[in-house]
């Protein structure tokens, strides 16, 4: 997890990076504008924590790297949101 929230958007803006790098444009800016939209308040980690999960929905194709920097980001702002940490879901049917 990350030590601060400067180590997280570090880690969002490199991934946002290497995402452009690797061809993935739309799924780069989608989670750029996500970070501007980050205010402080808990309405703010929300809609970033629907970025976030629009991006990994996307990541079919994306490096290992890039999944795993994705996933991280995502348990982090699911924690700012929620307060609790995110488990693993499991579909039964």
């Amino acid at each position: 997890m990350f030590k601060s929230n400067e180590a997280l958007f570090h880690a969002t803006n490199e991934i946002v990076a290497s995402l452009y790098q690797s061809g993935h444009r739309s799924e780069a800016e989608i989670l750029k504008n996500g970070l501007a939209s980050l205010n402080g308040l808990t309405d703010g980690w929300a809609l970033f924590l629907d970025v976030v999960q629009e991006v990994e929905r996307k990541s079919g194709a994306f490096t290992d790297y890039e999944k795993k920097t994705i996933a991280e980001i995502h348990d982090a702002v699911y924690e700012a949101v929620y307060r609790r940490k995110r488990k693993a879901w499991w579909k039964f049917w």
